[in-house]
């Protein structure tokens, strides 16, 4: 099916009169989303390197009623949607009315709707860091997002994650309480949709909240605290715009004198060679993004294989040292080198990355942003 221009009931009335008053668009597009000046999305110049597919109202109101269809029934009963789908939740807070068919304006307006914020934090980012680090993340949806392009009245299925690879079977983000709870991906919907509606009030809402979180936990020159903020929990840097959005809020918060910091796991080569960011390049990604940067210089997070840590119980200690052992194998490491997650966090840090980090599903996210650390061993989970 065609992907045609959409407008909705809500605009009927107003294209007759659409080229006539200027200034009543700008008014009536304002009761969207943004309560602000609204951009369409730039796709000739700011986002040419997205990568998209155009989706007509008529074959996402089908595909979303199907997404709705699943909340039901049984686990095993639901169907099963392609991984190019945009994923949502059956319960999503996007829609208007569970028991009807989708309202596509209700929709519209839902996922342009402010996110209730661009930055938050986890358990596993509560686990993580010293005494004096304040860990949080930030994301958009993993794999494919769902866009609406305001000005022109179309919805594009926005692949978020263009470096993926074999990490597409095992993806955590698709998985687990980024799944269960509707609010998750409901909420980095809307981000999506902001990045790429008005990047520019994206940027500076990152800025505010990051300055907010290190002036509550006095992040501030001269003091020991320090925030540490993680791109992309979910997704990846899919777009050059957003690589340099992400530089340029965190070179302001530190030239403004903020201990803030960040670091991001990321599949897409070209970020990984030429970003000023902290990055780990992740081994999961595809071949051809493999091909640029798999170096002996580069940070890297390697998956160990299920079948390597077979039969073990990771909580024992006993068991977790016959891992080490096994992983130190598998991946040809220098035995020296390879430690857990635990011992990391008692050894303190050096200069020089040469560690070998374990890293089980219980475990923090420090071995990501330790300048001493080489590679990143994850557990499959």
């Amino acid at each position: 099916m065609s992907c045609k221009v959409y407008y909705p009931n809500f605009f009927h009335w107003f294209n007759i009169f659409i080229y006539m008053n200027k200034r009543l668009r700008v008014l009536l597009r304002e009761e969207l989303a943004f309560k602000g000046e609204i951009n369409e999305v730039d796709w000739e110049d700011t986002f040419q390197d997205v990568k998209k597919t155009c989706m007509s109202h008529d074959a996402l109101a089908e595909y979303l009623n199907k997404v709705r269809a699943n909340a039901g029934k049984h686990t095993n009963d639901r169907e099963k949607f392609s991984p190019d789908k945009p994923y949502f939740h059956a319960k999503s807070h996007h829609f208007n009315d569970e028991n009807e068919a989708l309202d596509v304006d209700s929709f519209i307006a839902n996922i342009t709707a402010m996110p209730n914020h661009l930055v938050n934090d986890n358990e596993k980012m509560r686990k993580s860091g010293g005494p004096h680090q304040h860990i949080y993340k930030t994301g958009v949806p993993a794999l494919r997002g769902l866009v609406y392009d305001i000005e022109k009245g179309k919805f594009f299925v926005i692949n978020t994650c263009p470096g993926a690879g074999s990490c597409i079977a095992i993806c955590y983000a698709r998985k687990g309480n980024y799944i269960r709870y509707q609010a998750s991906y409901d909420n980095m919907t809307k981000r999506l949709n902001l990045l790429l509606n008005d990047p520019k009030k994206y940027e500076v809402l990152l800025y505010d909240e990051l300055k907010t979180l290190a002036i509550e936990h006095k992040a501030l020159a001269g003091y020991k605290s320090e925030v540490i903020l993680r791109w992309n929990d979910s997704g990846d840097f899919f777009t050059k715009k957003y690589v340099e959005i992400a530089e340029r809020v965190m070179n302001k918060l530190q030239a403004d004198g903020y201990n803030v910091r960040s670091y991001a796991y990321t599949k897409v080569g070209d970020v990984a060679n030429n970003s000023e960011l902290d990055l780990t390049f992740s081994a999961g990604a595809n071949k051809r993004e493999m091909l640029k940067v798999y170096t002996d210089n580069q940070k890297v997070a390697l998956v160990i294989p299920k079948d390597v840590f077979k039969g073990l119980d990771l909580m024992k200690v006993a068991d977790e040292q016959e891992l080490k052992k096994r992983a130190t194998k598998f991946f040809n490491l220098n035995p020296n080198d390879v430690i857990t997650y635990d011992e990391m966090m008692q050894t303190p840090t050096g200069e020089e990355a040469k560690l070998h980090v374990i890293v089980t599903p219980e475990d923090g996210d420090d071995a990501a942003f330790r300048p001493d650390v080489k590679s990143v061993l994850l557990t499959q989970h």
